[in-house]
């Protein structure tokens, strides 16, 4: 059945309530003659007349009362699928995004933004938290992808490796290894590695940490009941160093500190889309597509 066919019947069954079609014109603001001829279209279609029209008012014929009687409860069920379909085809245009991973901050944000260049009718929502919270959100049906770190464990849920970057360490600007171009992480051995901790666990992944601990020599990591911000400032008065991606350093400055890059064995850091296979949106897919892309063009400019 057409929108057409449905506005059609929408007004023979509000005339058939309110015996009078000026009102039923005035209720879905539009010209009276609008009604009258809408109603035509049935009548011509169906060759019965529904409504007697008279000078007070329109009355149903018994045809009519017959007819309306039996398309009451089909019209109902039609009109609530339409606006479940409608419904559903704008939970569609929704991406829900989960981020987690500290590295490819300058990836994403040119991802998402050509995402909505490509596809304006698309909107873009986004939560941080840890890869725990995000792989779950993920199994929920919460969230529609995540972007996390690389190793994580997402049962039940399909993983790809998207994008890989450089580690970078905050000293304070005059701490001892400030004056070196690069570092290693046995050059930070016995140093502090500040790990801010969220509401839902440390916002340095595990996976993460075992990376960095695996090596010959590795820094103490310290769990700080505190948010990025604070920890941050812990950085510039000399209570130990932080990391992060390198492109997110590459555009941030903190006074009184200095970012340096990290070389060497687990000096990358990698990102993972998580998403469910079963998941209906064809948003993910051209979001995937569209990372895969960025990411090939990336690494042949690299190479």
């Amino acid at each position: 059945m057409t929108e057409d066919s449905l506005r059609h019947l929408k007004y023979a069954l509000a005339v058939a309530e309110l015996s009078s079609m000026r009102s039923v014109a005035r209720a879905f603001g539009v010209h009276e003659s609008t009604v009258s001829r809408n109603i035509g279209a049935i009548e011509r279609q169906l060759e019965i007349q529904i409504f007697q029209r008279g000078h007070t008012g329109v009355q149903l014929t018994e045809e009519g009362r017959d007819w309306i009687e039996s398309v009451r409860g089909h019209y109902d069920g039609l009109a609530e699928a339409l606006n479940s379909a409608a419904r559903r085809n704008k939970e569609n245009d929704k991406l829900r995004i989960g981020l987690s991973a500290p590295f490819g901050r300058e990836f994403l944000v040119r991802l998402i933004d050509r995402v909505e260049k490509t596809w304006p009718r698309i909107d873009v929502a986004i939560q941080d938290g840890s890869c725990r919270k995000q792989a779950n959100a993920i199994r929920r049906r919460e969230l529609d992808i995540a972007f996390m770190c690389g190793g994580y464990e997402t049962r039940g849920c399909h993983a790809e490796t998207i994008w890989q970057e450089g580690i970078a360490a905050l000293l304070p600007a005059d701490h001892p290894l400030s004056g070196k171009a690069a570092l290693t992480w046995g050059d930070l051995a016995d140093e502090r590695l500040l790990v801010p901790q969220g509401a839902d666990g440390p916002l340095l992944e595990p996976c993460l940490m075992h990376q960095i601990l695996a090596n010959d020599r590795a820094p103490i990591i310290e769990q700080c009941c505190a948010c990025q911000a604070t920890v941050l400032l812990k950085v510039q008065i000399g209570k130990g160093f932080t990391i992060t991606g390198a492109s997110f350093a590459k555009g941030v400055n903190i006074v009184g500190t200095v970012w340096r890059p990290i070389i060497g064995p687990g000096s990358l850091g990698h990102v993972q889309a998580v998403w469910l296979k079963s998941n209906p949106k064809r948003a993910v897919l051209r979001l995937l597509g569209i990372a895969r892309n960025m990411a090939a063009e990336q690494r042949s400019v690299s190479d």
